[in-house]
């Protein structure tokens, strides 16, 4: 019969006629598939790497899906961009929370710069305080002996003590809130007692020597026992008599035994009497600081002789004048 010429596969191999493989193609290959299963053996997305060493002949084969590969260098493209990201996401917010943190240092540091100037003006308003107060405290000897010598009933009060400073701002201005309170009380006790100093009736009222002591005495008219609640202090006629302690004038007028009589209330229930003055320095109302001249010496009214009637009284009592004066020496004392 006719000849039929095998026709060439897109395999390379021989089929029989209508493309399909021959009975001796099937022995020779037993494990080619068929065409039922030739759908699964279409060629897959792979590339075969082929690396040889020439010295050796060795022969290494690597096979690579396109798709994992793609995938892969895709990621590999893509984990640097999402690190940078991230790490870009990440510094924004660490700079933002940086600023936040300079911005709040900034207002602390503000806000300590601040306090801090405030508590050194307090401290140094305070400490001139202390010292103003420390230097008037220092009281002269013979005034503070006189001041202890007054009458219970005299309104007196000591200054009170003022605590140390503490270490830190917090207790630092607390302190500073209490020592402004303990000052405030301290300042009012210091000018109290200044007052109290100032209206203190502690020098002579003239110069001269006592004729007649405080206490009970021979009337020099009758002769008869009586009670002086005053000293007599006899000097020249018309020596200047002095206020004896800071006040105001309650009475410059004549007054019955008293003469010329002149009255000056110190505060504190403190009153002094000048008498048997022959003329007057001061009117009523008048203000007297202590050593002013308030009128002249004498002897207006029962008097035996030129000389100053000088009383004392506290809470309207006499008493004795001596007491009170810083310098037992009349002559002088002035």
């Amino acid at each position: 019969g006719d000849l039929t010429l095998p026709k060439r596969s897109t395999t390379g191999e021989l089929t029989e006629m209508g493309g399909l493989p021959s009975r001796e193609f099937m022995l020779k290959f037993p494990n080619l598939p068929t065409s039922a299963g030739r759908e699964s053996c279409m060629p897959s997305k792979r590339y075969t790497l082929i690396v040889a060493d020439r010295d050796t002949g060795e022969v290494r084969r690597g096979t690579i899906a396109v798709v994992p590969a793609m995938l892969a260098v895709a990621f590999l493209a893509l984990l640097p961009a999402t690190w940078f990201g991230v790490s870009r996401r990440d510094t924004q917010v660490e700079i933002g929370r940086l600023r936040a943190e300079n911005a709040r240092l900034e207002v602390e540091s503000t806000s300590y710069r601040s306090t801090a100037t405030e508590l050194v003006g307090q401290i140094a308003s305070l400490r001139s305080a202390i010292d103003s107060l420390v230097s008037r405290d220092g009281m002269d000897a013979p005034v503070q002996r006189v001041l202890d010598r007054l009458p219970s009933t005299v309104p007196y009060e000591e200054p009170a003590s003022l605590p140390a400073p503490g270490p830190t701002f917090d207790r630092l201005r607390t302190l500073l809130d209490s020592l402004d309170r303990e000052l405030s009380a301290v300042r009012h006790s210091v000018a109290l007692r200044e007052t109290l100093a100032d209206a203190t009736p502690t020098i002579w009222p003239a110069d001269g020597w006592i004729s007649s002591g405080y206490g009970r005495r021979n009337d020099p008219f009758t002769g008869s026992r009586e009670f002086h609640s005053a000293i007599d202090i006899s000097t020249r006629a018309g020596e200047p008599v002095y206020a004896t302690a800071s006040g105001l004038v309650a009475a410059a007028h004549r007054q019955g035994n008293y003469g010329n009589l002149v009255e000056i209330k110190h505060g504190f229930d403190l009153a002094t009497r000048y008498g048997h003055l022959s003329a007057f320095a001061v009117g009523v109302g008048d203000t007297v600081e202590r050593g002013d001249i308030i009128g002249y010496a004498g002897a207006t009214g029962r008097a035996t002789g030129h000389h100053v009637h000088y009383e004392v009284s506290v809470n309207g009592r006499n008493i004795n004048p001596l007491r009170l004066l810083t310098d037992t020496d009349p002559i002088s004392a002035n």
